[in-house]
């Protein structure tokens, strides 16, 4: 059973991105769990509250995927759903005040809950401390008890044992009015996952009925028993150590860059693996398909938040060509990934080359092995052999 994959897989005959999809069943995942589990990192708690930005073009139909994890979210019954034009006083004013969600025992002055918006340039009526509080709740595990903000207009808001969820939408033009580059550059954006999209799927005119109409109210028991395991994520010794010698191999390489994305993504993909883990299986410990499945979503997510916060696509496929063309024209088609940053910096950096042999490595055209600290990558024989075919029909040389 995989829940994820079971709604992407409902909405296929959607015209929105399936990336779009299965961010926003994440994120109602997010909010559901909301505290009640979590991974000891020791010096803090991980809790798997996510931001989760949809990013696209106006009319890739970015509102659907929203609009299904709002229905999702309100029909479980089990978080609070905060959506509609707002005010950050009035959403703070709100989060402090004891409510009863649907189903619950009784009330509850937790402020625990997603923020969902289709628009996010029209969720929040402009106010300059909007994303510099939102981007102190994302903190989670520094607000264990309650989180305090004093103004002298204002006067005090107190949110108690604070977890925030937020899934919003936007394209690429309100991306910049939305987040202007004091957030970009002052943590929001290190925070968010940035899920870009810029391929449309396959065209449906909604003339005919689907094949398969997606009934919201199916996804709900998974959520429902979701909603009852509580306590502390744990390691295997499988995962915790492919994560460790990920960790160490990716800090001596980690790019610089101005949004901060990559000093905060180890947490990021802890997050999204926890979550990935349990749409897996209800169980409180980390499954290795969903540790390098949430590395590899992370990072390109991270890749994203560069591109679309300082311009440009965020595609990966120059980068692949460099690398395909790399092991190609090497004697024995085996390169570190040490030679292949060191020859290509300019153009192929670490975390670029993640997403191209997660890619790479899923298309099943390399394999990868670890000598040491090192860690080597070889194009397997028979795709070399189809491109010596192919450059010989072709071309009639070999690459």
């Amino acid at each position: 059973m995989n829940w994820i994959r079971a709604v992407t897989e409902a909405h296929k005959e959607s015209e929105a991105p399936e990336r779009f999809f299965y961010w926003s069943a994440l994120a109602a995942m997010s909010a559901i769990v909301k505290k009640n589990i979590f991974l000891d990192r020791h010096e803090f708690k991980v809790y798997p509250n996510i931001y989760v930005f949809l990013v696209a073009r106006s009319g890739m139909k970015k509102g659907i995927p929203v609009t299904f994890a709002r229905n999702l979210v309100e029909l479980s019954s089990e978080a609070r759903v905060v959506s509609g034009r707002t005010s950050m006083p009035k959403l703070l004013q709100d989060l402090g005040k004891a409510i009863t969600v649907p189903g619950s025992a009784g009330p509850t002055t937790k402020a625990q809950a997603i923020i969902i918006s289709g628009e996010l340039s029209s969720f929040l009526v402009k106010d300059p401390d909007a994303l510099p509080i939102l981007t102190d709740l994302y903190n989670t595990h520094e607000y264990e008890e309650k989180w305090i903000n004093t103004l002298k207009g204002s006067g005090k808001d107190e949110l108690k044992e604070p977890c925030i969820t937020i899934l919003g939408a936007t394209n690429e033009e309100h991306f910049v009015n939305t987040v202007p580059q004091a957030d970009v550059k002052g943590g929001f954006i290190a925070r968010t996952f940035v899920v870009y999209s810029d391929t449309k799927p396959a065209p449906n005119s909604l003339v005919y009925k689907p094949k398969q109409l997606v009934q919201t109210s199916d996804f709900v028991p998974f959520l429902k028993e979701l909603a009852k395991i509580k306590g502390e994520f744990k390691w295997t010794k499988e995962t915790g150590e492919f994560f460790h010698n990920w960790y160490i191999d990716f800090d001596a390489t980690r790019p610089d860059d101005s949004t901060g994305t990559y000093n905060r993504i180890d947490t990021g993909i802890l997050k999204v693996a926890m979550l990935l883990s349990l749409a897996k299986n209800l169980e409180l410990k980390m499954n290795m398909d969903a540790l390098q499945e949430a590395k590899a979503e992370c990072l390109n997510c991270a890749r994203g938040a560069r591109q679309v916060s300082m311009g440009g696509s965020s595609t990966t496929s120059s980068q692949t060509r460099i690398v395909m063309q790399a092991l190609l024209a090497h004697p024995d088609h085996r390169l570190s990934r040490t030679q292949i940053l060191r020859k290509y910096w300019g153009d192929v950096d670490s975390f670029t080359l993640d997403i191209v042999v997660q890619t790479l490595l899923s298309a099943n055209i390399i394999t990868d092995q670890h000598m040491g600290k090192e860690v080597f990558y070889k194009m397997k024989d028979e795709i070399v052999n189809e491109y010596i075919d192919y450059a010989r029909k072709v071309k009639g040389v070999a690459p």
